[in-house]
């Protein structure tokens, strides 16, 4: 991988994660320090990896309990009159 792709799949990460100011909660970390390493002035260090891909799990598993409990595709999540797509 190169560095600049690195730095991408940060940047993507942090977005994801809500943008910087999420991100910067989740790692501890200033908003300007984020930013600086979205943008590769600061270079990325192994724990922030670490640290940013443990969010992403747990914001991955928490969307996907969301879904389970919001989508029509199971039958409790429907409410009454409510009709099913066509």
């Amino acid at each position: 991988m190169l560095p600049v792709e690195q730095i991408e799949r940060f940047a993507l990460a942090v977005e994801l994660l809500g943008g910087q100011q999420a991100a910067a909660r989740v790692l501890g970390l200033s908003e300007r320090e984020i930013g600086d390493l979205c943008l590769g002035r600061q270079p990325l260090q192994i724990g922030q990896l670490q640290a940013i891909s443990r969010a992403l799990i747990i914001h991955a598993d928490a969307c996907r309990l969301l879904e389970r409990r919001l989508s029509p595709a199971f039958r409790e999540n429907v409410l009454p009159g409510q009709k099913p797509a066509e």
